[in-house]
């Protein structure tokens, strides 16, 4: 079903105007609700344009890191750490603030790719291998022999963690540095330059991926951070969300149907160099299936359509394959996992540490009530101020009261725990 079609039959699922915004009676749903919600929309565009990352951070950014893979290649890896021969294959960017995602203030993550490779099995030996690196990486770094002249603060070395980093700030620069040692191009940056390619087919799929970035982090406050983490997805994931739902709606292509080499063409000299933004996907090539595919609707009606769409979504049964942007059905073995969302390139569930899918249904359907019944004007001060509840400060009753209305699975919150 065409893009636009599939979208208006989506609308008509809402109530009826109660104020008609438009002048024509017969006017279609999606502009009815484009013009409701105009407002709203340039709330959400004017939110990334006003805080996007710069390219004088970007720069800032990028500089620390050349500095570091400098410092790496002509000094640390010259000798062997722990008995074992290292080779720097790239120190890439990747997260946020590798792609066209990145924020103001936001940090840097950077991932030191390494050989000799070994295969994700070994998890012992990586992890003893990761933490060997990063110790001789911290010291040098505490000792002033690498980013000397810069200043630092809060530098830890997280060596228990199940990613092992380095962390702290590098001239008010957060930053995390992270290991890899995959046979092939890093999957954390070829993800990066995967988002970048996706705003090249329509770049509401970047403004909007970030206004909902924002909408749910502002459900997470310094009291009820853990539980949090157990009601909605990682930024990561949530970008991968909104890819999907976009899918569903072809307003994205499948970038692996569209050029099968793709990835395959990302080597290590290219990934050390930048070159492959994009995934080198010709500006041409974006532009025909855009023009090709393009159906108008605003962002705001695109917000509430992702709201609508995860809301009532059925996560009990379906796995979500965002690559393919196709849903399958779960495994008995996949259904330990209340919410699968996996791997764009692997078969990994990105998702394990979401347990509390009622809640965030709640949640996803409270917003809907938000961007229904409210001004254009007034719709994004009220998403931001409708936070998550403390349940770790509930008392027993009140958490009883809660599982009564299915709101919360599994042990209690960490408090309760005597």
């Amino acid at each position: 079903m065409p893009a636009k079609s599939a979208i208006e039959r989506r609308l008509k699922r809402f109530e009826d105007f109660e104020n008609d915004y438009s002048p024509n009676p017969n006017e279609n749903y999606t502009k009815k609700w484009d013009a409701k919600l105009e407002e709203f929309s340039n709330d959400i565009e004017k939110y990334y344009d006003e805080n996007r990352q710069t390219d004088e951070e970007k720069e800032q950014k990028l500089k620390i890191l050349r500095e570091i893979e400098d410092y790496l290649v002509n000094q640390l890896f010259v000798n062997p750490i722990n008995d074992v021969n290292y080779e720097v294959r790239a120190v890439v960017p990747f997260g946020s603030s590798a792609s066209a995602l990145g924020m103001r203030g936001g940090d840097l993550d950077m991932i030191i790719c390494v050989h000799p490779p070994m295969g994700k099995k070994q998890k012992g030996e990586i992890k003893r291998r990761t933490n060997d690196i990063l110790r001789e990486i911290f010291n040098r770094i505490q000792s002033g022999k690498m980013l000397n002249g810069r200043k630092k603060k809060d530098m830890e070395h997280i060596k228990e963690a199940r990613v092992p980093i380095i962390t702290g700030f590098i001239d008010g620069v957060e930053i995390d540095i992270s290991i890899s040692m995959t046979f092939l191009v890093s999957e954390q940056y070829l993800a990066a330059k995967m988002i970048d390619a996706y705003e090249k087919y329509d770049r509401r799929f970047i403004l909007l991926a970030a206004f909902v970035k924002k909408w749910m982090k502002s459900k997470k406050t310094d009291e009820n951070e853990d539980y949090y983490k157990t009601v909605f997805p990682n930024s990561c994931c949530t970008v991968l969300l909104v890819v999907f739902f976009m899918k569903q709606y072809k307003l994205l292509p499948n970038l692996g149907t569209r050029d099968p080499g793709m990835i395959d063409n990302v080597s290590w000299v290219k990934a050390r160099n930048g070159e492959n933004g994009s995934f080198g996907i010709p500006n041409q090539s974006a532009k025909y299936w855009r023009e090709s595919n393009y159906c108008e609707v605003s962002l705001g009606t695109l917000f509430l359509l992702f709201l609508e769409y995860y809301a009532y979504f059925d996560f009990k049964t379906n796995k979500i394959i965002v690559e393919k942007g196709q849903l399958r059905w779960k495994s008995e073995r996949d259904r330990v996992n209340k919410i699968y969302l996996q791997d764009v390139f692997g078969n990994e569930n990105m998702t394990k540490s979401v347990r509390q899918v009622t809640m965030l249904q709640k949640c996803f359907r409270d917003a809907m009530k938000i961007v229904i019944n409210n001004e254009g004007d007034k719709i994004e001060e009220e998403l931001m101020e409708d936070v998550l509840p403390d349940v770790c400060s509930y008392s027993k009753s009140e958490m009883r009261k809660l599982r009564k209305q299915g709101l919360h699975f599994g042990p209690k919150p960490r408090k309760f725990e005597k």
